[in-house]
């Protein structure tokens, strides 16, 4: 009789485990499914950075450390100010879909663009008087000047920013992130033939 009862919660152990095995990896099916294609989006952005500091670095030193200046202040300042008021989107869009209140998820996409587009025009001074800025702080002058003619060509990835976050904030509330990815990739190698057409 023990023997029988041991046998039964033996088997309800394996079938417990199983059924839990099965629940984590329906789970994490569903998590990958709306996180890989941010993941993959995000490497992508960084990559682009990192490409861009390589080519800018057979300039010379002083590009280099201009662009490594812009890159490691502004840049950032600027990508996490309006990453965080992009994240309202997300949240806002994401009860619109829960309640299926699809048609405010459009009306909180527009309200949160003309924000973050007010917070962008704000910053933007950040970037046009970067060099009397960077003396400011100290910095050599020869690196001053050269940031603010390089910083000024950052000015539309603060826009570019403000959108493909916001953008990948309203579709990632709606399990909709593979058509952003897809976008991406096809922008990327189109970049890319452009290029390597102009090299030829």
């Amino acid at each position: 009789m023990d023997s029988d009862n041991e046998e039964r919660l033996q088997s309800s152990e394996v079938e417990g485990k199983n059924a839990l095995k099965g629940r984590i990896w329906e789970e994490s099916k569903k998590t990958l499914r709306i996180a890989f294609p941010t993941m993959l989006f995000r490497v992508a952005s960084f990559g682009m950075a990192v490409v861009t500091q390589l080519f800018v670095g057979h300039f010379g030193q002083i590009e280099l450390a201009a662009y490594a200046l812009i890159q490691t202040i502004l840049v950032l300042f600027v990508s996490g100010v309006l990453q965080g008021m992009s994240s309202a989107t997300e949240t806002l869009c994401g009860q619109a879909f829960g309640a299926k209140q699809y048609h405010t998820m459009g009306i909180y996409l527009q309200r949160t663009w003309i924000v973050n587009l007010i917070a962008a025009k704000i910053m933007l001074p950040l970037f046009i008087f970067a060099t009397p800025i960077f003396r400011l702080l100290g910095q050599a002058e020869e690196i001053s000047t050269v940031a603010g003619k390089i910083s000024l060509w950052f000015i539309p990835y603060v826009y570019y920013l403000l959108f493909s976050r916001t953008i990948q904030r309203y579709l990632q509330a709606q399990l909709k992130n593979m058509g952003y990815w897809m976008a991406f990739c096809f922008l990327i190698c189109v970049s890319c033939a452009l290029v390597l057409d102009l090299c030829e």
